[in-house]
């Protein structure tokens, strides 16, 4: 068995000396977890072993709820057969360290985790074992090395009911996960963005004005062509 296979204690011995993960997950993982700010965001890797590498290139859905603090996913829903390799969720905060209850997460789910937090980039993944200890990955483009036969994936009837459609946005049906911004995640973006002091010099005395990139500035003129106000639009 090898040395990182011997780390994450696989019981199925599935031999694997690294892991990588493909770009477009991540890329799905940041825009998902946006999506659903200020609620947590989880999901399970699809993956697949070849030449010693674990590659990560997929993500599994299944229903579950979730809130600000925590999510819940009924893993009972899968069907046997299915195989995952880890789980992967965000944090609507500035940490990317696992709770206790993602710990206990990830010592019965899979062998691979990550937690994305706040402001939900690359480099605010972090990576860890089942164990909850950090461990390091590679990122590429690896979808083109496996083929992408939907039989390979599971069947939706498996794990939904009659009338039901699965989609990433499972966990909070007023989620949206369109091309529709999530508001709540543009206004945490503007409250990051550092706002702009600016002073206006004139023959009388004025305060510093505070603006952002989206104000603009009126400027009113006394008789003499001095600056008389300036306000914000």
């Amino acid at each position: 068995m090898s040395f990182l296979s011997k780390i994450f204690n696989n019981e199925n011995d599935d031999e694997f000396d690294e892991i990588c993960v493909d770009k477009e997950i991540l890329d799905a993982v940041i825009y998902y977890s946006k999506q659903s700010f200020p609620n947590e965001f989880l999901a399970f890797f699809d993956g697949e072993i070849k030449d010693k590498k674990l590659y990560i290139t997929n993500l599994i859905f299944i229903p579950g709820e979730t809130g600000s603090t925590g999510a819940v996913v009924h893993t009972e829903l899968l069907p046997p057969t299915l195989k995952y390799w880890g789980s992967v969720h965000s944090h609507p905060g500035p940490s990317a360290n696992p709770s206790g209850a993602d710990l206990k997460t990830f010592s019965k789910h899979g062998v691979f985790h990550m937690i994305v937090c706040l402001p939900y980039s690359y480099e605010t993944f972090k990576s860890y074992d089942k164990y909850g200890n950090p461990c390091k990955y590679t990122v590429g483009d690896y979808s083109h090395m496996f083929d992408e036969d939907i039989d390979d994936f599971f069947d939706e009837s498996d794990v939904l009911k009659e009338g039901e459609v699965i989609k990433p946005g499972f966990f909070d049906e007023d989620t949206n996960f369109d091309d529709t911004p999530n508001m709540a995640y543009e206004e945490y973006e503007k409250r990051q963005k550092p706002q702009k002091t600016i002073k206006i010099i004139s023959n009388s005395s004025m305060q510093p004005i505070i603006i952002s990139d989206n104000d603009s500035l009126k400027i009113e003129f006394d008789e003499k062509g001095n600056i008389k106000k300036v306000s914000k639009k």
